[in-house]
């Protein structure tokens, strides 16, 4: 009994010490292994021994994943900042072990033209596989400045297709944003009501992406975002990414392992959308996208396919709304602006009191604030702004329902919508549509 006791005491000593050693070890990347813990009564006595083994894991189907982080760093996004510093590691460990990839990472902050904002416009990081180079570009990121409502957007995307992207790849820019680019609202825009002073146009930029076959997703800080929201949608649709709505930082973690998930899910399946698409193309004429959709969408169901699916309190995401999908066919901002209409919302928030400080998680109390969002504008970032809810203390805008929010990923049947969202990307990439 004693000799039993003391080989459970001396397992776990083992295990405390192997997981201190893995965690001190940073600069060792334990991508593509796994722990694999065993006893056998292999000693003369019968007694058992523990062995543990760091061993590779299987070569995956899903190969290689780039996920690039662009990030608004001004003034209003510190919560989210100091969310991605926090988990960085969590996110790669998950997107790791669920999917066997080979990971890279890399960062893009932006920030405002001059002279709203004299730090910098965009800090372009390229691809690393060290983890803790990652934590340590997210360390040096801090929330400032910001100027009037839109961002250099348009700067970050083009910062996005320069980067080091690998071929062979399945390639995800994650964009966190609580802002609109410049040149989509012209009277909340006192810099650049056109548009990027350098000329870059986002909805160009999205079919650029689409033709590198890099998928955008858009993680929209709600309330602030809701006004222009039907853009980002239509941004993440062209290249066949998602809009996925966040409120609460802790969750940041959730929307970009389960978008990342989700995606090296669907890669399987492109080859099917690219032959379909082929075969229309060749046809001449103009190209039915939802026709294209349904035939893959019925062959695969029939077959039984299966993916996985980042989901939203137990729902599957909102697909681009129908303005969205309208935004999605312009060539470029000057379109976009002639039909785009500046959505309202009326959401109850919890009053948390504080200013500054970080939005993780919901406080106690009874207070209510019901505000409009979209009818404002103008300056932010202090005091007296022109944008309330940019200009409020992030605790302050939390919304009451975010305490239940919860973000999951779920394997099941294949989606309609998400062979939609590939037939657009992959039309994207055709000069002619």
């Amino acid at each position: 009994m004693l000799q039993v006791t003391r080989s459970c005491l001396l397992f776990w000593l083992l295990c405390v010490l192997l997981i201190s050693e893995i965690s001190t070890r940073t600069s060792k990347s334990l991508k593509g292994k796994y722990i694999k813990l065993s006893k056998t009564p292999t000693k003369p006595d019968g007694q058992l021994e523990y062995i543990v083994d760091i061993m590779k894991r299987p070569p995956s189907q899903n190969g290689k994943l780039d996920l690039a982080f662009i990030m608004d760093t001004t003034g209003s996004m510190s919560s989210y900042i100091n969310s991605a510093k926090q988990n960085i590691r969590e996110i790669v460990e998950e997107i790791v072990t669920s999917s066997g990839s080979d990971v890279r990472l890399a960062l893009i902050e932006y920030r405002d033209h001059s002279p709203q904002d004299r730090t910098f416009v965009t800090r372009k990081n390229d691809f690393t596989s060290s983890v803790s180079t990652m934590k340590s570009w997210l360390n040096s990121a801090s929330a400032n400045g910001g100027g009037d409502t839109p961002e250099a957007v348009a700067e970050a995307m083009y910062q996005t297709t320069k980067l080091s992207w690998r071929q062979e790849a399945t390639k995800i820019s994650v964009m966190i944003s609580d802002a609109p680019p410049h040149g989509l609202v012209p009277s909340e825009d006192t810099s650049f009501p056109q548009g990027s002073p350098n000329g870059h146009d986002p909805m160009q930029l999205a079919r650029d992406l689409a033709q590198k076959d890099i998928t955008l997703y858009v993680i929209g800080v709600e309330p602030p975002i809701v006004p222009y929201k039907d853009f980002f949608m239509a941004l993440a649709y062209i290249t066949g990414g998602q809009y996925v709505p966040l409120s609460v930082p802790r969750l940041l973690v959730n929307a970009i392992t389960g978008g990342a998930q989700e995606e090296l899910s669907l890669r399987k399946f492109q080859a099917d959308v690219q032959r379909e698409i082929k075969q229309a193309s060749a046809a001449g004429g103009s190209i039915n996208k939802q026709q294209i959709a349904q035939t893959v969408f019925q062959r695969l169901q029939k077959s039984g396919a299966k993916s996985r699916q980042l989901v939203r309190n137990n729902k599957t995401l909102d697909g681009p709304s129908a303005d969205a999908k309208v935004l999605a066919t312009k060539q470029s901002m000057a379109e976009v602006r002639k039909v785009f209409k500046k959505g309202t919302t009326s959401t109850p928030f919890r009053g948390v009191g504080g200013m500054g400080g970080g939005m993780g998680e919901v406080m106690d109390g009874d207070m209510r604030l019901s505000m409009s969002v979209g009818m404002g504008g103008g300056m932010r970032g202090g005091v007296g702004s022109g944008d309330p809810l940019r200009s409020m203390s992030p605790k302050a805008m939390i919304p009451s329902s975010s305490a239940s929010e919860k973000l999951s990923t779920k394997e099941s049947g294949i989606t309609l919508e998400q062979i939609n969202r590939l037939v657009e990307k992959g039309t994207a990439r055709l000069p002619s549509v």
